[in-house]
């Protein structure tokens, strides 16, 4: 990825502004972001939590607007984001977010702002799929990056940046292969920094997360945590799933998917079948319908 980043970018006071760089979301005010949309945190209590994510969760916004839901897809010129079904097998459900950036211009990120306060020392899982379709003219190994908007010293002035997870530049995890799902880890990978911070340069220096967290004791997430395909990457078609942050004993699964599927066949229960459908869109006639196909799915019984 092209990682040329937009010149002194303003930090706002008291809202902290992102700047508009190849990989940091185009957003501001994260703190007067509406909650309409937010998906479930979890409480205290350890738990892992499978979400679905799909087209009706997000607010479609501009880049350098501030985020009106938990989720915002932002976008630039004809970079675009669609949750479709596939591409091939995805790692989770039947779908995925799939991301196109035409020309090296464009632009598209999805952020989630459930995690805002979350401090870096908490974080013990980061990780998502990736898909690279073979119809991509972008340079060999781009795919879209994880993105985490952060402030390094915590409560003391100044200290925003964007942190970024690239799997071209952790080879110790594979090669980047067209027309595969991928997983890639955050927590055990090499990241760069929009900005310098502690122990990172801005732009050109590839630290471990562990060793970015030590140097950075205070960090807390401030603003998105999500997925990243920026400007540079004229001519990628690519896709993304099950992009999972753990903290504090809690872990967060996000499952991209064009529609809402009954997981279990409690979720079919107390009228909530109306608002499932199957993976091809098709609506269920009925609790019993829907109860049918859940259990079809995970191999279960009634």
């Amino acid at each position: 990825m092209n990682r040329m980043v937009a010149s002194l970018c303003a930090v706002a006071v008291p809202a902290i502004v992102a700047c508009s760089s190849d990989a940091t979301a185009p957003n501001s005010a994260v703190t007067s972001r509406a909650t309409e949309g937010a998906s479930p945190l979890a409480h205290s209590s350890s738990s892992s939590n499978t979400v679905v994510i799909t087209e009706s969760d997000v607010a479609r916004q501009p880049e350098n607007t501030p985020p009106t839901r938990s989720w915002v897809l932002y976008t630039r010129l004809a970079g675009n984001g669609a949750f479709v079904s596939g591409p091939s097998t995805p790692p989770l459900g039947v779908g995925s977010l799939a991301l196109t950036t035409p020309t090296a211009a464009d632009k598209v990120t999805l952020f989630n702002y459930d995690h805002t306060g979350t401090p870096l020392s908490s974080i013990n899982a980061i990780s998502y799929a990736t898909y690279r379709d073979p119809a991509s003219t972008a340079t060999a190994g781009q795919l879209p990056s994880i993105n985490i908007e952060v402030d390094a010293n915590g409560s003391a002035p100044g200290g925003f940046t964007t942190l970024v997870f690239e799997p071209i530049y952790n080879p110790s995890q594979g090669a980047v292969q067209n027309g595969v799902w991928q997983t890639w880890n955050g927590i055990n990978g090499i990241w760069w920094s929009t900005r310098d911070i502690n122990g990172v340069c801005a732009n050109t220096c590839y630290v471990s997360w562990n060793d970015i967290v030590a140097a950075n004791p205070d960090a807390v997430i401030v603003g998105g945590f999500g997925v990243n395909q920026g400007s540079g990457n004229g001519g990628l078609i690519a896709a993304t799933d099950a992009l999972t942050l753990g903290a504090n004993g809690n872990t967060w699964i996000y499952n991209f998917e064009p529609f809402r599927t009954p997981t279990t066949k409690d979720d079919c229960k107390n009228g909530g079948w109306k608002n499932l459908t199957m993976a091809d869109g098709s609506p269920f006639k009925n609790q019993g319908e829907c109860v049918s196909y859940a259990n079809h799915v995970n191999h279960t019984s009634d």
